[in-house]
C-alpha cells in the first residue's frame, strides 16, 4: 500500500510581504496611469529581501541595473534604430557582462529585461521616454518594497542566535560524558557546524536595520561575546579530545560533572599521570566555566546589557 506524502501549504511572512508590496506597487502605478506597471511589480519582487539592509542593497543594485540596461539599449538604438535580433542578443550579452564586472548580481535579470523592453517595444514613444517610464515604474516598486519591509515586522534573527547558543551549551554534557564516563573521543563536528552557523547568523544580525541603532550595536557586542564563550567551549573540548589519555577530574570538576547529571565511574586504577591530570583539569574547568557563564548571560533580558 502506497503512502502519499501530504503537501503542506506554508505562507511565510516574507511571502506575504512580497505579495503585499507587489499589490501596492501595481495599485500606485495604475493610479497614475503608469506606462509599464509590470516594472513596478518586478521592482517590488526583487527588493523584498530578508532584512532591510539587504533590501536597500538590492534596491540600489536594481536601480543601477536599470540605468545600465538603459544605457546599453540607447547605444543599440544609436547603432540601429530598428535593431536586429542578433544586435539585441549582443546587447543582452554586453549588459550581463557589465553586471558581472560591476558585481551587480541582483540586477542581472532586470538589466536584460530593460534592454529587451526598450529595443523590442516602446509603445510608439521615443526610446528615451520609454526608458524614463520604466525607471519611474521600477522606482515605485523598489520604494514600496522597502517601506513594507521596514514597517511590517522587520526581520530579526536574534532568537536564531540564542537558540544556537543554547544548543551549543546543551551539547557539552554529552561530549564530556563520552570522554570521562565511556573513555571515548566525542565527535565535535556538530558543534563546529553550529559555530559556523552562529557566525553567519551574527553577521545577518549585524546587517539588520533597527530604529534604535545604538541599542542594536550594544546587543551585537553582547551576542559576539557569547559567541566567544561558545567558541571557547569548543576549543577546550577539542583540547581534551586531542589528549592521548582523558585524565582524571579533580574533586571540584567531579562535582560540576555530577551537577550536569553525569554518573562518573570509579577512577581508581585508570591510567594517567599528574601532568595529564593537570592539563585535563585545566581544560575541563575552563570549558565548564565558559558554559556556566554563557547560560547565565543567556538568562539576561536584552534590555539589561
Amino acid at each position: 500500500m502506497k503512502h502519499h506524502q501530504k503537501l503542506h501549504l506554508h505562507i511565510g511572512l516574507r511571502m506575504f510581504k512580497t505579495a503585499l508590496a507587489v499589490t501596492i506597487a501595481l495599485a500606485i502605478a495604475r493610479l497614475f496611469q503608469s506606462y509599464s506597471p509590470i516594472f513596478a511589480g518586478l521592482g517590488a519582487v526583487v527588493a523584498m529581501a530578508r532584512t532591510l539592509r539587504e533590501s536597500l542593497d538590492a534596491a540600489k543594485t536594481q536601480f543601477v541595473g536599470v540605468i545600465l540596461g538603459g544605457i546599453v539599449s540607447m547605444l543599440l538604438l544609436v547603432i540601429d534604430p530598428t535593431p536586429s535580433v542578433l544586435l539585441i542578443g549582443g546587447g543582452v550579452l554586453v549588459s550581463l557582462a557589465l553586471c558581472g564586472i560591476f558585481k551587480l548580481y541582483y540586477a542581472v535579470s532586470l538589466t536584460a529585461i530593460i534592454v529587451l523592453s526598450v529595443c523590442v517595444s516602446t509603445g510608439g514613444d521615443p526610446p528615451l521616454v520609454a526608458l524614463g517610464f520604466r525607471l519611474i515604474d521600477t522606482s515605485i516598486g523598489l520604494s514600496v518594497a522597502l517601506a513594507v519591509n521596514m514597517l511590517i515586522k522587520p526581520y530579526n534573527n536574534r532568537h536564531r542566535v540564542t537558540n544556537l547558543l543554547h544548543k551549543l551549551a546543551d551539547a557539552v554534557p554529552g561530549c564530556l560524558e563520552q570522554r570521562f564516563v565511556y573513555d571515548l573521543t566525542p565527535d565535535l563536528t556538530p558543534m563546529i557546524t553550529d559555530l559556523r552557523a552562529l557566525d553567519v547568523e551574527l553577521d545577518i544580525f549585524r546587517r539588520q536595520h533597527f530604529r534604535r541603532r545604538e541599542a542594536h550595536d550594544r546587543d551585537l557586542c553582547f551576542l559576539r561575546s557569547l559567541f566567544q564563550l561558545a567558541d571557547r567551549m569548543e576549543q577546550e573540548l577539542s583540547a581534551l579530545c586531542t589528549m592521548d589519555l582523558p585524565g582524571i577530574p579533580d574533586a571540584e570538576n567531579r562535582r560540576r560533572l555530577e551537577e550536569l547529571g553525569l554518573t562518573l565511574p570509579d577512577f581508581t586504577g585508570r591510567k594517567s599521570t599528574e601532568e595529564i591530570d593537570f592539563v585535563c583539569n585545566y581544560h575541563l574547568k575552563t570549558a565548564l566555566q565558559a558554559r556556566e557563564y554563557l547560560l547565565e548571560l543567556l538568562e539576561l533580558p536584552p534590555e539589561s546589557h
